[in-house]
């Protein structure tokens, strides 16, 4: 009996080791995929770590010895990865597979299920890591303004917030916007929030649904609940510049201020994008667009917001933003209110 119990410690001591040696091994082995990336660059030199993502012209890499490094794409001669990407390119093809070094200069192969495809690095638009887990899939950006005026008595305070979270074929967009302006006891708001799913499918074509709600209190609206389909296209799509359109039908909910009058509607959605940014440092990001909604339900009625967002960084992920906002209605609710709201902010963001 003694000797049967000394066994089973035995055992059980044998299946405790062999636990935390597979955990350790498995430790080791999780850290070794992730920091197994390698970029070569132009000059001869070899960076070891973790490839984040590619957009715009810009690599973004982590590595021990460097924390996150930006490295432009003229400055890459080629990239070894074994983990799975997204991968476009300028004429639109998407790609899903990992990266194996290339003897051509300035080029990576891209290994998918029964093919390698060489590509050269200005013709790739967008690396997308598809991971795992769901915090690894998030970017976004957070901006804040505060200014106050006083001559005129004047306080304004802004706050935009964009997270977008990104899987295999979809998208889900996040946005929040707010501005709040205090004059003399006049208090006016304008605050934006909506979510946007987008499904992308082979080449430049995608689908989009949205839904939003709005209040704009110069407006007299007290609040509109929109949401609908629609299907983009993107015109360009390059290392640099981004230009594409939607269009879409939306049924939405409004009600006035003052009168509190609820109407329904169906509108139109035709929009135009257009995004510009400069990798090299200091990054400068502008976004650009136009949206009109004509009304199917209130004859001759056309509404249109403008917006445009320049960023310029001041260090490495800290920007200095000004947005200009235009919104106009030309048949609205009420008739007593003014037609149009514009104004222009300014804010110190972070994007991650």
């Amino acid at each position: 009996m003694q000797w049967i119990y000394i066994k089973t410690m035995n055992v059980a001591s044998l299946r405790i080791k062999a636990l935390y040696l597979t955990g350790f091994l498995f430790l080791q082995l999780t850290l070794f995929s992730q920091k197994n990336d390698t970029v070569y660059l132009i000059n001869g030199d070899r960076i070891t770590g973790e490839l984040k993502k590619f957009e715009y012209g810009l690599l973004t890499f982590k590595t021990d010895a460097m924390n996150t490094v930006s490295i432009e794409y003229d400055r890459i001669n080629t990239i070894y990865s074994n983990k799975f990407f997204e991968i476009r390119t300028s004429s639109e093809y998407r790609y899903f597979g990992s990266l194996a070094k290339s003897s051509t200069p300035a080029t990576i192969n891209i290994v998918i299920t029964n093919d390698t495809l060489p590509t050269p690095m200005i013709e790739i638009v967008q690396m997308t890591t598809i991971k795992n887990r769901f915090f690894n899939r998030l970017d976004g950006s957070v901006d804040l303004g505060l200014s106050y005026t006083k001559a005129s008595d004047l306080f304004q305070y802004n706050l935009n917030t964009k997270v977008s979270h990104r899987a295999t074929n979809y998208q889900t967009e996040f946005l929040f916007n707010s501005i709040l302006t205090d004059q003399k006891d006049l208090v006016t708001r304008k605050n934006d929030v909506g979510i946007t799913l987008s499904r992308f499918f082979k080449g430049p074509v995608f689908a989009i649904l949205q839904t939003k709600r709005e209040q704009n209190t110069e407006l007299n609206l007290d609040f509109r609940f929109q949401g609908g389909l629609g299907a983009g296209y993107d015109f360009v799509r390059t290392n640099s510049n981004r230009l594409y359109g939607v269009a879409g039908l939306l049924a939405n909910r409004e009600r006035t201020l003052d009168t509190q009058v609820e109407s329904s509607n169906l509108e139109g959605l035709i929009s135009v994008q257009y995004k510009w940014f400069r990798y090299r440092s200091p990054k400068i990001d502008v976004t650009s667009s136009l949206s009109a909604y004509p009304s199917f339900s209130v004859a001759r009625r056309v509404r249109l917001d403008y917006n445009l967002q320049a960023k310029f960084e001041i260090i490495r992920d800290l920007f200095l933003g000004i947005t200009i906002y235009d919104s106009y209605d030309n048949n609205p609710t009420d008739s007593n209110v003014a037609k149009n709201d514009w104004s222009v902010v300014t804010s110190l963001g972070y994007t991650f």
